[in-house]
């Protein structure tokens, strides 16, 4: 068994939890700060959406069932946090958040499928670099060094990718939004 698996398994029991927790969000907590830091532009909100995601693990760390990693389970927080504060920032809804309200069993809604086949559109537009930088980043969660070694490119390379990246999905929320 590895270490993170052994850290798992103490979640589920109350005398080895903390340091359980501690160990896993030493492994994970820079992480987590640079891809929230990706959505929320300012450092000092986003080390609180930090704080506030690793406080909402640790409160629900003994329900952690290992369905998914760790990680993943980790950054959904991570991502409904950050989406709570930029919904408060704004003050508008973002679309993506949407999925958080929307009961199991229920259909999404039109208006969230025709921002799918936005997005769906915008990653599509993309050169091929992109797109493997794009799945890179926002599905497996990848930090930039890591892209850059798998892609064989610079790390700043990925850092320009992601910039046109965010740009193209931004320019297509606001199409969907009806703002373009």
């Amino acid at each position: 068994m590895d270490a993170e698996a052994s850290w798992i398994d103490a979640l589920q029991h109350e005398e080895t939890r903390l340091k359980a927790f501690e160990q896993l969000t030493q492994k994970y907590y820079s992480q987590v700060r640079r891809w929230v830091r990706q959505w929320v532009q300012d450092s000092q909100a986003a080390e609180d959406v930090v704080q506030e995601t690793f406080l909402r693990a640790w409160e629900k760390c003994h329900t952690f069932r290992g369905e998914a990693s760790f990680s993943s389970w980790l950054y959904t927080i991570a991502r409904r946090e950050a989406m709570r504060y930029l919904r408060q920032k704004s003050r508008a809804e973002l679309p993506w958040v949407w999925e958080e309200e929307i009961e199991p069993a229920a259909e999404p809604s039109p208006d969230y499928q025709r921002f799918l086949t936005h997005i769906e559109e915008a990653v599509s537009e993309m050169t091929p670099i992109q797109q493997a930088v794009f799945h890179a980043v926002w599905h497996e969660h990848l930090p930039y060094r890591e892209v850059a070694q798998r892609l064989r490119v610079r790390e700043n390379t990925i850092k320009a990718h992601m910039h046109h990246i965010r740009q193209r999905l931004w320019k297509k929320l606001r199409q969907w939004l009806g703002e373009e």
